[in-house]
């Protein structure tokens, strides 16, 4: 009997999965060797996650919240005439909107993280374009200013409906090409592990991933801009994509 609920139980939590759900993910690359990453549910609607097979990359930064790294990382992007898009949520908006404030002051772009980072893959269209307005909306209050139109989704979930939603709505996702775990807030590697990282792997059109809550993202960060453009790469932004 036990056995039998199981089996019920998994059936069911199966088919309350959609059928069409992606977790986003990036095959293995060698340093300068272009992963594959095209799925035509993200190109097809008005999505990317690498750009065109040039020397341009894109510094992407995920912020949920604050962990002391970001001015930091703001420092070194203002240092060597940087520019990003960092994309934050509704708590990083909230908390931490003084460091937003600057990002904007610097002339980098704000992305949308959604309101609450929730799953889009569990949630409905409308659920998912409440979470992305409410974010656009509560920006706008804040600084008098719209925040742009590129979306991350959260965890890099997504279906065909939920990036059918966002093109129909004008927005732009923006999903990455380059990306290790930089996500871990207590730990610092050391070693000039993110340097190491994306020295590794880059690549011509690179949309870099990074997250701020991490010291070693911070500390490498010049020396990879530094080596990056010795080695003829240009930092651009995605509004070039």
């Amino acid at each position: 009997m036990k056995r039998k609920i199981m089996l019920i139980f998994i059936f069911m939590l199966l088919i309350s999965i959609p059928i069409s759900a992606k977790g986003y993910g990036v095959g293995k690359n060698e340093k300068y060797q272009r992963p594959n990453c095209n799925d035509p549910i993200i190109t097809e609607n008005n999505g990317y996650c690498i750009g065109k097979d040039d020397k341009r990359v894109y510094l992407t930064f995920d912020c949920g919240y604050e962990n002391g790294y970001t001015s930091g990382v703001l420092d070194t992007l203002k240092e060597t005439n940087t520019k990003a898009i960092f994309f934050v949520t509704g708590h990083y908006l909230k908390s931490s909107s003084e460091i937003v404030k600057r990002m904007i002051d610097e002339g980098h772009i704000i992305g949308n993280h959604t309101y609450s980072h929730k799953d889009f893959t569990k949630s409905s269209n409308e659920e998912i374009l409440k979470d992305v307005k409410k974010l656009e909306d509560e920006f706008y209050n804040m600084f008098n200013v719209s925040m742009s139109k590129y979306v991350r989704p959260p965890r890099g979930e997504y279906t065909e409906a939920s990036q059918s939603l966002l093109s129909d709505n004008g927005y732009v996702s923006v999903f990455w090409s380059l990306a290790y775990v930089d996500w871990n807030k207590d730990q610092y590697n050391g070693n000039h592990y993110s340097y190491n990282k994306v020295m590794s792997k880059i690549h011509n059109g690179a949309i870099i991933l990074m997250h701020t809550v991490g010291k070693d993202n911070m500390v490498d960060l010049k020396d990879i801009i530094i080596s990056l453009k010795e080695e003829g790469f240009v930092f651009s932004t995605v509004d070039e994509l």
